[in-house]
């Protein structure tokens, strides 16, 4: 199954997105600097961070289709949290970002399982305390027969082999196009070799885009949930002192 999304798609929604633009643009003709600053900035990331490696082609497409269609904040009412910034696209990457971190749930909770039928550091005893955590909260382990039949996953650790051992540690990358082909085939030969047991840390990888999604939904319904929290903490703050 592949994790990619058709040109055809944006080819539908592209033409569709600026014809909203464009009538916006005419029902509202005082906001025309903050509908094109919204854009550009929106452009502006979805070409930078795909850049980066930190996200996807589709990703970074989605999010301009996403300001073609809403760049300024929708007229819908009934928000639970105010949204402070104009600039809707804005406010669901903010929002998309907090939706991304309940992704950690589902490792933590897997790794809290696996804890209890086999030791989930072994031949990493000597990596810190800090890249355990790191590794507990973002990866779990996996057979490396795994590895090849999904492609959604990423390597959380390297592989050296050194005559009849294997020498491993924690690797963290945030790259999303990173190409391990070569780290693949040494965790294979280790495993073949009987030299690599008890699995492999990896990372699931969601496209962004999902989280996307869930931040336009976040944004409809609740607001920015964001500047919500930053402003109740600086309300605290000033109460408190």
């Amino acid at each position: 199954m592949s994790r990619e999304v058709s040109d055809r798609v944006w080819m539908i929604f592209y033409p569709a997105g600026l014809a909203l633009t464009a009538i916006r643009l005419i029902v509202q003709t005082g906001s025309w600097l903050e509908i094109w600053l919204s854009i550009s900035i929106t452009v502006a990331i979805s070409l930078l961070l795909p850049y980066l490696g930190l996200w996807g082609g589709a990703d970074g497409k989605g999010f301009i289709c996403l300001a073609l269609m809403n760049p300024l904040v929708p007229a819908v009412g009934g928000n639970l949290l105010h949204i402070v910034d104009p600039l809707f696209p804005l406010v669901v990457f903010c929002n998309a970002y907090v939706a991304s971190l309940f992704a950690l749930l589902y490792p933590i909770q897997r790794n809290v399982r696996m804890h209890r039928r086999q030791r989930l550091f072994e031949g990493l005893e000597d990596e810190s305390y800090l890249h355990k955590a790191m590794a507990l909260l973002t990866g779990y382990k996996v057979p490396v027969n795994e590895l090849e039949s999904k492609s959604h996953l990423f390597l959380l650790e390297s592989i050296r082999s050194q005559e009849s051992t294997v020498r491993r540690r924690f690797e963290f990358n945030l790259r999303v196009d990173l190409d391990n082909s070569e780290e693949l085939a040494e965790i294979k030969r280790a495993a073949d070799s009987g030299l690599l047991g008890g699995g492999i840390w990896v990372s699931p990888g969601l496209p962004f885009l999902v989280f996307v999604t869930l931040g336009l939904a976040i944004s409809v319904l609740l607001g920015d949930v964001v500047w919500s929290i930053i402003s109740t903490l600086m309300r605290g703050i000033v109460v408190l002192f």
